[in-house]
């Protein structure tokens, strides 16, 4: 993956689709109206997000 594809996957990294996933409500999560575990929820998929970028497939010169 290239620079510029890697900067194209990390823009499509939204919270709207994020809480979607994780099927919590994005108003709720920003007004700090909803449980613990769904912001955890919404973290932990974020974090997920950010860990697929870095799994690069078939890159054998080892540059990020």
């Amino acid at each position: 993956m290239n620079d510029l594809e890697y900067i194209k996957n990390f823009s499509k990294i939204r919270v709207k689709n994020i809480c979607e996933k994780a099927k919590v409500n994005r108003a709720n999560l920003y007004n700090n109206r909803t449980k613990k575990e769904n912001i955890e929820k919404v973290r932990k998929t974020i974090e997920s997000e950010l860990a697929k970028l870095y799994l690069i497939e078939g890159d054998s010169d080892g540059k990020y």
